[in-house]
């Protein structure tokens, strides 16, 4: 399963007394008492989608250098760095 790109457009409308904030693909992101709440949770949203982005560039990043540093096909390289990415706190720490 792939997780979907990351959406970058966000709006809020009123909707009586609350405010409903959606994204880019017209999924409503939340609904909110107030246009602050619904503008802190936009926030929260695109700082998420840029989490998500630069991981993705640097999982690219990790697969390219394994296929670069061990002669290796996309394919092995990709279930190599899939599967550290598993990797529990415990496995962090160690060196």
């Amino acid at each position: 399963m792939t997780t979907p790109e990351a959406k970058l457009e966000y709006r809020i409308e009123r909707h009586g007394d609350k405010f409903v904030a959606i994204d880019s693909d017209e999924d409503t992101v939340g609904v909110f008492d107030s246009e602050e709440e619904a503008q802190a949770e936009i926030a929260r949203e695109k700082r998420e989608d840029a989490i998500w982005a630069r991981t993705k560039e640097l999982m690219r990043a990790a697969v390219r250098t394994i296929m670069t540093e061990f002669s290796v096909d996309m394919e092995t390289a990709l279930g190599h760095v899939n599967a550290a990415a598993g990797m529990t706190l415990l496995g962090m720490e160690e060196e």
